[in-house]
């Protein structure tokens, strides 16, 4: 592999015409060039210049060979550029796996933030659940992975990988407006056994497991008879009378059925919100992004009468 080095040497000797010159420009002295262009036609196997009066010039191999070191150190400075931009946030893309929920109501808000402070950055997102999003992450084909896990549930990462809590997201029960249980605090020693003979609605699959331990822990299996990640839908279900559920406190921020009655229930649980990026040192873009999903998340969980700032 040629020297990039003895190629910006040689590249001032054909810009000057003289090793005298070249020196003095590079404030080398005169034999250290000849000999970096000496080792430079012994790396090619040819000559690169020829003695022309009290001057060089260069060979056609050497025309060759500086109009390539040229082109190449035109790229290294462009990506000097291009990354000094990046490492100053003027510059940067961030690819963000996130489950639906937190996309409405994290998402916004981190990303009109790195706007904000970084407008140059741009931020992708696709919706993903947590296994998917991090299938994604292994994979390389997102930055950011931001998933949910409840306590009882094997953590998604490894060695290789770094959470970074967000938050935590409590869960509810929700009944159709005059049900019994509404705006109770639960029955009986498990808080979800007097539910134990209603029909359920749930979401994903990740939700559907935690329903089916809380109620296990209850002691009664949930007869789900409808599965869907739309919230909406799930809440439109429960307004009809036709399924109770649980739902996390940021799925109802976003929207809340007219008809529907939430319940904190003992034991129902609460699910924990977390980003996952990969270990190591991250790029500015991404530890930016971080910051800006903390914030968020930071608000979220700060009541609405108590101003930023304010020790909890």
């Amino acid at each position: 592999m040629l020297d990039l080095h003895r190629g910006r040497i040689l590249r001032e000797v054909a810009r000057l015409g003289s090793m005298t010159a070249a020196a003095k420009s590079l404030a080398y002295t005169q034999p250290a060039v000849s000999h970096h262009v000496a080792r430079l036609e012994a790396e090619v196997g040819t000559p690169l210049v020829v003695r022309h009066g009290r001057g060089v010039r260069l060979t056609e191999a050497g025309r060759i060979l500086v109009e390539h070191v040229e082109d190449v150190l035109a790229r290294m400075d462009d990506a000097e550029e291009r990354i000094a931009a990046i490492a100053g946030l003027r510059a940067g893309r961030v690819r963000v796996a996130v489950f639906p929920t937190a996309a409405g109501a994290l998402l916004p808000d981190a990303i009109a933030g790195l706007r904000a402070r970084a407008p140059g950055v741009s931020v992708t997102l696709v919706d993903a659940e947590p296994a998917e999003a991090m299938s994604l992450l292994r994979a390389g084909d997102t930055d950011v992975a931001v998933v949910f896990r409840y306590a009882h549930m094997p953590p998604d990462t490894d060695a290789r990988f770094r959470e970074v809590a967000l938050c935590d997201d409590p869960l509810r029960v929700l009944v159709p407006a005059g049900h019994p249980a509404a705006g109770a605090a639960g029955r009986g020693p498990g808080g979800l056994d007097g539910l134990a003979g209603e029909t359920w609605a749930s979401g994903c699959a990740r939700c559907r497991d935690h329903l089916r331990w809380a109620c296990a822990r209850a002691g009664f299996v949930p007869d789900i008879a409808y599965a869907t990640e739309d919230h909406v839908a799930i809440q439109r279900l429960v307004a009809r009378g036709l399924a109770v559920t649980t739902l996390p406190a940021l799925a109802l921020a976003l929207h809340a059925e007219p008809g529907v009655a939430a319940a904190d229930v003992p034991g129902v649980g609460r699910r924990g919100i977390a980003a996952v990026v990969p270990a190591g040192p991250r790029p500015p873009a991404v530890a930016a992004l971080l910051d800006e999903l903390t914030a968020a998340a930071r608000r979220l969980d700060r009541p609405a009468d108590q101003p930023a700032g304010a020790n909890r």
